[in-house]
């Protein structure tokens, strides 16, 4: 099949556009697939959240106002202002493949750990002088997300030292959805690629004239 000026065009920025977020999905499905929970910091997630859906905003923007490495280094530290932004500034982590009740515990033996008395709450744990640890759960991502609230930055390593080590000891299976999101990631991978994987000579003309 030979694709005509206009439809390269199309089928470049579909593939433009859904790439990045196969890739997001990719990620996820492999976070959801280890032996055990793996932790993130709160600003790692976010950026791979900005990085998944940047190019969703970035690609239209660059037809609009034209291709330059001025407008690239640009919208690149858009970018990484979004993430930034979206990412709190310390003491937040993602935990994926645990359930909320299953984070709850976990986090429990990660204080016991340090040997602090923390005393349950309705979403999360008080420790003393006004520290608290709060978990939110996001069912759908398989992921659960920890703030520390309060205390120092010692405070916040040592934490995020004990909870990494406490889930590094605890085995978890892979879940219809991480293997699901494994099937959409490759999906949003292949299928795009297929339309423009015969024109790569022209793909990399474009690339070409985007960055003189």
């Amino acid at each position: 099949m030979i694709l005509s000026e206009g439809e390269f065009g199309v089928s470049f920025r579909l593939v433009a556009g859904v790439a990045p977020v196969g890739v997001y999905f990719l990620i996820l499905g492999l976070l959801n697939s280890r032996r055990h929970p793996q932790l993130l910091t709160g600003r790692l997630d976010a950026a791979l959240l900005v990085g998944a859906l940047g190019p969703l905003f970035v690609f239209p923007l660059v037809e609009y106002v034209g291709a330059s490495w001025l407008t690239l280094a640009g919208l690149m530290a858009l970018l990484v202002a979004a993430a930034l932004l979206l990412g709190p500034a310390r003491a937040s982590w993602v935990i994926y493949n645990l359930t909320v009740e299953q984070a709850r515990q976990a986090v429990a033996r990660a204080l016991g750990r340090q040997r602090r008395q923390a005393r349950p709450e309705a979403g999360g744990f008080r420790l003393a002088e006004g520290i608290e640890v709060n978990l939110e759960g996001f069912p759908l991502l398989r992921n659960v997300s920890v703030r520390l609230r309060g205390g120092d930055p010692g405070l916040a390593r040592d934490f995020e030292r004990s909870l990494s080590e406490t889930l590094a000891k605890i085995p978890v299976e892979t879940t219809p959805m991480a293997q699901s999101m494994l099937l959409v990631a490759t999906a949003m991978l292949v299928v795009p690629a297929t339309l423009v994987a015969h024109r790569a000579g022209d793909i990399v003309r474009i690339l070409t004239d985007l960055l003189q």
